[in-house]
């Protein structure tokens, strides 16, 4: 199967245009002011400004002079081509494109079903699969599938104490995540056992049940969509890490590293770290950091549960004294006994939402 990191490395077939849209002429500059490049995939939003509607791209308003089918809030892909003034954006239909097949160093790959792709590349957000597969309650039996399998002892070095936590051990979660398998072999660097991988290996073991084999699936689908989910982000020169750290001897703990669009070379641009987790302990936890480029770190968490609320505003100073371990401050500090609130995308623009948390 084609791994993800190697989309930028296939041949593009031509696209098929959207019905009611016609394509979109940027200057050069425009196109390197936003991060564009040929043969890219972007995605747009309309939005509407003061009764005009508008095409959003990497924040970035453009004129939109499409039919009436189009209204506020819909997504439209473009394909990034070169033409003699610039570049080409051209408006793709959903399902357009053709299997496409490549020679990697492994033998060859074929993406045979481009409904894989776009599943894939547009997998509605949902309750992590991997989460519930290394919850306490199924750990047990996928160790012991481990054990027994082709995998061997390997799924149990991919697994971590909460104990330990430390930033190598953060470190060595992201690398064994399976977001960066494809990438080691492309560039014959080490490749490394990863829990994709591993998932693999025992999907491809004798004496599993049909349920636990879908699981199985599902969570390797949920990697692989996490790495086009990065890979749209670097080629939009952005970064979005999500992966879960599976622990024994706690819940998992679902994490997502991102940092928009800037001038990285400067450091400008704001780190943040989003966390979840549905505890037996705390209950369901949500968390959010923002690390500014002064080294300043503004903190929010949300607790469903009210004595985990109070435990974590208990933390505080013992949260600020180890960050000041690594030249950071903690300039701000949240906690809410509270849900999470989810905001449409469409609703995040500027202008578009008023924060009024205090």
């Amino acid at each position: 199967m084609l791994g993800p990191e190697q989309i930028n490395f296939v041949s593009r077939p031509a696209p098929v245009f959207l019905e009611g849209a016609s394509a979109i002429r940027i200057t050069e500059q425009v196109a390197r002011a936003i991060g564009l490049q040929d043969h890219q995939i972007i995605r747009g939003l309309i939005q509407d400004r003061g009764g005009v509607l508008k095409l959003v791209l990497n924040n970035r308003d453009f004129d939109w002079q499409a039919s009436k089918k189009f209204k506020p809030g819909d997504k439209i892909d473009f394909r990034v081509e070169s033409y003699s003034q610039g570049r080409l954006l051209q408006p793709l239909a959903l399902g357009s494109e053709k299997p496409v097949s490549v020679e990697s160093g492994h033998g060859s790959s074929t993406l045979s079903q481009p409904s894989r792709f776009l599943s894939l590349l547009y997998r509605p957000e949902q309750s992590s699969v991997l989460s519930q597969l290394f919850s306490p309650t199924r750990l047990d039996g996928l160790l012991s599938q481990g054990l027994s399998g082709p995998a061997g002892l390997r799924i149990g070095q991919l697994i971590f104490s909460i104990n330990n936590i430390s930033p190598d051990m953060i470190r060595s979660a992201l690398v064994n995540s399976g977001l960066f398998g494809e990438f080691f072999l492309n560039n014959n660097l080490s490749s490394r056992v990863d829990i994709k991988q591993v998932l693999r290996g025992l999907v491809r073991s004798s004496g599993l049940h049909k349920t636990e084999s879908m699981s199985l699936d599902k969570a390797i689908d949920e990697i692989e969509s996490r790495q086009l989910e990065g890979l749209q982000a670097q080629q939009n020169r952005e970064i979005s890490y999500h992966f879960v750290i599976p622990f024994y001897d706690s819940d998992p703990v679902e994490i997502h590293f991102e940092r928009g669009p800037g001038d990285f070379s400067q450091g400008e641009t704001d780190w943040v770290i989003n966390f979840h987790t549905v505890s037996s302990v705390v209950g369901q936890m949500w968390g959010k950091s923002t690390i500014k480029a002064t080294s300043d770190i503004e903190m929010i968490i949300w607790a469903e549960r009210q004595g985990a609320a109070l435990m974590a505003e208990q933390g505080e100073s013992h949260l600020n004294a180890n960050l000041k371990n690594f030249g950071l401050n903690l300039s701000k500090f949240t906690v809410l006994n509270a849900t999470r609130p989810l905001i449409d995308p469409s609703l995040t623009g500027p202008g578009q939402v008023v924060d009024v948390t205090t």
